[in-house]
């Protein structure tokens, strides 16, 4: 399957016009290797062009797996919720998060879900959702 690269740099306005093939492409794009392709010999890069960085899935890797979360903090995932904490245990995912302006605090299962995907639901459960980012006036009726 090949991917169209897009703008590494897109807002969450843009990504939210998106079709959800464009986000996982550019999903797929910000967590490409492709910048360290110069400088790797005896490397495959039409091979090497298809990985991406991704979470360790162990549970053992904490400060790995925030690192790649948080190179989509600059869209806003982190602006609706109190807490988003991503926690895998041998293989599988469960997401934390508490949205702004809610009591109950919620969790994902993401067991059957790649990185790419597991950070495509984050965005539809933060950037995507109908919920109120922080800064915004909840309106009161």
């Amino acid at each position: 399957m090949k991917y169209r690269i897009i703008n590494k740099d897109m807002t969450k306005y843009e990504l939210q016009k998106k079709s959800k093939e464009e986000v996982i492409a550019f999903i797929r794009e910000r967590l490409s290797l492709n910048k360290y392709i110069e400088n790797l010999r005896h490397v495959n890069v039409d091979d090497f062009k298809k990985e991406h960085l991704r979470f360790n899935m162990t549970g053992y890797d904490i400060p790995h797996n925030l690192m790649v979360l948080n190179m989509f903090a600059d869209i806003g995932i982190y602006g609706y919720t109190s807490y988003l904490f991503l926690s895998f245990y041998k293989g599988n995912g469960t997401l934390y998060l508490k949205y702004f302006y809610e009591d109950i605090g919620q969790e994902f299962d993401f067991s059957e879900y790649g990185t790419v995907e597991i950070i495509f639901q984050i965005f539809q459960k933060t950037i995507c959702s109908n919920k109120t980012e922080i800064g915004e006036r909840k309106q009161q009726f």
